[in-house]
């Protein structure tokens, strides 16, 4: 199975996140609530969406309900736990890109 999607980069941090973004403007992002740095994946998310509005897949092993709670925010599109199945990652970055556009098009 053939996901087609181009993969812009990897960020190891919240900052490097937040520069790939600002030079590439990916579609969607899949974001680790883990990072290294000063901010984690969700502080992470939320300065992307105030910045350029992409919408964010989590991606963690943390299955803590609060990392859970935490993670609920306005461009929280999908949360996958690793491992992450192709066939699964492909139904969420396609609901993800679906439900940002639907939203973007029915602003509440």
């Amino acid at each position: 199975m053939q996901l087609n999607y181009e993969l812009i980069g990897i960020s190891q941090s919240g900052k490097e996140a937040i520069e790939l973004c600002k030079l590439n403007k990916p579609d969607v992002i899949l974001m680790d609530i883990h990072l290294e740095g000063a901010i984690n994946g969700i502080e992470t998310s939320k300065k992307i969406h105030k910045l350029y509005d992409i919408p964010i897949i989590f991606v963690t092993s943390d299955i803590k309900e609060k990392t859970i709670q935490s993670a609920i925010y306005k461009n929280t599109y999908g949360f996958l736990m690793k491992p992450v199945y192709k066939s699964t990652l492909g139904v969420t970055v396609e609901f993800a890109l679906a439900k940002h556009r639907f939203d973007k098009e029915n602003p509440h």
